[in-house]
């Protein structure tokens, strides 16, 4: 399976870097990494649909705290969702 992370998407990593390194770059680049590395288990064979029933119809979420990882699964790919609140996987 791919993972495609949509450009809003990245755009919202950026953000909740920025934010976070103001204060501790070190934590900033870790929650980076646990967030990525969270998107990148969807890749796991028989893990596309890991995360829980999402909100809006059709999608799943994660949890990487404090965020929500929001993402679609379609035919062979998954896709990461933009959001203002959450990190959205597509």
């Amino acid at each position: 399976m791919k993972i495609i992370v949509r450009e809003k998407a990245d755009a919202d990593l950026d953000h909740i870097f920025g934010w976070i390194a103001q204060n501790n770059p070190r934590a900033a680049t870790d929650m980076i990494r646990r967030i990525r590395a969270r998107i990148g288990k969807l890749e796991t064979p028989g893990l596309a649909r890991m995360g829980r029933p999402g909100l809006e119809a059709g999608t799943r979420e994660l949890v990487e705290p404090p965020y929500i990882i929001v993402y679609e699964v379609h035919e062979g790919s998954y896709h990461t969702l933009p959001t203002s609140t959450t990190l959205r996987v597509q």
